[in-house]
């Protein structure tokens, strides 16, 4: 295919799909241009938590330390809480309804620091964008075009075509391959793909402004939940949530505060009606509130049909759309470009390859249709189990709402009752709040990877992560530094777009048998040996124990830290045995 510019890869879409995609290529060497609609990053605070499996992404990238310092300080997310405003008229305003901790924060903090060597951040998008677009726009190998718009894509058995439009004119761009990160707006419906699963749930209004709150709110607490039977219970309050810049005690400066709108709310909020909104919600008279944007938006919870469709791919809200509830959304879409970037960067490198590229779909359709059936169950759940223990329901009056939050602190059975459903509720949420195997723990039943004969994927339980070595989880974090250090991860041995071959005793056996190897993806396998008796300060077990082999077996991982296969002993001949396993790699039986 030919005419006008050319490249590999296209990009479309500047979010921080778009953004990462960009700088996962730059990293593997391959040429790209990337086109986002918009003239600048986006003006909405929209995503803000980063998972471990994304900030591995980016400490891969080097961009590790710079996200930790502008993310919200570890102690402002050990908390997620419950109240009916932060003050107001009456003894019942002000009020504390209950609290858990989240996000690898209080209890759960050893069994994050077990599971990978970055921890959960909360980082609002709109300040995670720049930092991306700046990195990107900076790579040797990218075009970064903010304000360039793709309004019509072609392509053939030799590459794609995006017409693009941009300062009034229009030019033809030409790549091998291309990833739509456009939020499903214009690829998507172009190649034909619809999506599946509901939509319009519910219109949501988020608004973003500044207040200084210090003076109310617990910094240890990033999300408050609120409960007003005069509003509605809790799915109609709202919910707040801080967005930084943060201070030395954790204060913030910006907030976004989300409600779902009712029946009597005006058909668009404007910015004096939003604040107006805000204030009594919040309870605080005279509060000095500057609304900086007032967006609308609709829960819905879609997958798309296909995620892929010849050179081209679906990543990020353009393949699963889902409700921020468990805040998976944008964490999956950036799942979704570590596990392309890395293919079409060896296709490129070798048509021989390209095989790779039917496991893309097979492996992350699967991860996407279930966090948002998680999602969708969070957003329902959580409500009406808070509202449930609260005594609260729609069509009720208020008054009896409030007396029934009143029961929290009465002493007798009723408020014992209140006080152990209110309990019971708030530990419930794990799905939202602890859902550390959906976190960490999603896995691949097929794909580019090869299970033992006879044997089977691993459960995931979405909520407790287990390490595993078995063939489509990740690798298991290790810290392999020097003894009782953090300084060198299992993670950081595995380099920009090559296999990681893992070994003990006989690794020097695994060498000569890699060496040898002269059929698919030789070349591109390094091997690392690390000793069974190694310790590491966040795990009570050696590494003997954590890798679920024998002293001369071996794990094969892939550049994206997936396992694809493991030996639990020595085999007699193991370059064989990593041909059929390589071939099978290449040519995965997905379908």
């Amino acid at each position: 295919m030919s005419a006008g510019e050319q490249t590999d890869v296209i990009i479309v879409g500047g979010g921080p799909v778009g953004l990462t995609a960009s700088l996962l290529l730059s990293q593997l060497g391959v040429a790209h241009i990337l086109y986002e609609r918009h003239q600048g990053t986006s003006v909405y605070p929209r995503a803000v938590s980063l998972n471990q499996r994304t900030m591995e992404a980016y400490r891969g990238l080097g961009l590790h330390d710079e996200l930790a310092a502008h993310a919200a300080p570890l102690f402002c997310h050990e908390l997620t809480a419950w109240y009916t405003s932060l003050a107001g008229p009456t003894p019942l305003h002000g009020r504390l309804l209950g609290s858990r901790n989240a996000w690898g924060g209080g209890q759960y903090e050893k069994e994050y620091a077990a599971a990978s060597p970055c921890t959960y951040r909360q980082l609002a998008q709109i300040r995670l964008e720049p930092l991306l677009r700046a990195h990107a726009e900076s790579a040797r190998r990218a075009q970064v075009n903010f304000g360039a718009e793709v309004v019509e894509i072609g392509q053939d058995e030799t590459g794609v075509r995006a017409l693009v439009e941009q300062g009034g004119a229009r030019r033809t761009v030409s790549g091998r391959y291309l990833i739509a990160a456009d939020g499903g707006r214009t690829v998507a419906p172009q190649l034909n793909i619809g999506v599946t699963g509901p939509t319009n749930l519910v219109d949501m209004v988020s608004v973003h402004f500044t207040a200084d709150l210090s003076a109310w709110r617990d910094p240890k607490v990033m999300i408050s939940w609120f409960v007003n039977p005069d509003l509605g219970g809790s799915a109609g309050t709202g919910l707040l949530y801080p967005i930084g810049p943060w201070d030395s005690r954790g204060h913030s400066r910006e907030w976004n505060f989300v409600f779902a709108m009712g029946a009597s709310d005006p058909l668009r909020f404007d910015e004096d009606a939003a604040r107006g909104r805000v204030l009594r919600t919040l309870g605080i008279e005279r509060l000095p509130v500057t609304v900086h944007s007032v967006s609308h938006w609709y829960i819905q919870s879609v997958v798309a049909d296909a995620f892929r469709s010849g050179r081209c791919f679906l990543a990020g809200d353009a393949a699963h759309r889902v409700p921020p509830w468990g805040a998976l959304g944008m964490n999956t879409g950036i799942g979704d470009v570590r596990n392309l970037c890395w293919k079409l960067a060896l296709a490129l490198a070798d048509p021989a390859l390209e095989g790779l590229l039917d496991s893309y779909e097979p492996e992350r359709r699967p991860v996407a249709e279930s966090v948002a059936a998680n999602s969708l169950a969070s957003f329902h759940d959580g409500a009406r189990a808070i509202d449930a223990a609260l005594g609260q329901a729609p069509a009720q009056p208020p008054e009896k709402g409030w007396r029934n939050i009143e029961m929290l602190w009465h002493d007798g059975p009723d408020g014992e009752a209140r006080r152990a459903a209110m309990d019971k509720a708030v530990r419930s949420l794990d799905l939202e709040f602890h859902a550390h195997g959906a976190d960490c723990g999603f896995a691949y039943a097929r794909g580019a990877i090869q299970q033992l004969p006879g044997s089977a994927p691993a459960e995931v339980d979405p909520v407790t992560y287990r390490a595993t070595t078995t063939p489509g989880h990740h690798l298991p974090h290790f810290w392999i530094g020097e003894a009782g250090t953090r300084d060198r991860a299992m993670a950081d041995l595995i380099r920009p777009g090559r296999f990681l071959l893992v070994a003990d005793t006989a690794a020097a056996q695994w060498s000569q048998w890699v060496n040898s190897l002269d059929g698919p993806l030789a070349g591109v396998i390094d091997v690392e040996e690390v000793s069974g008796t190694a310790a590491s300060p966040d795990h009570p077990v050696p590494w003997g124990q954590l890798r679920e082999v024998g002293d001369t077996g071996a794990i094969l991982a892939r550049p994206d830290g997936i396992v694809a296969w493991r030996w639990m002993d020595l085999p007699g001949d193991g370059a064989a045995e990593l041909r059929r396993a390589l071939k099978h790699l290449v040519a995965p039986q997905c379908l």
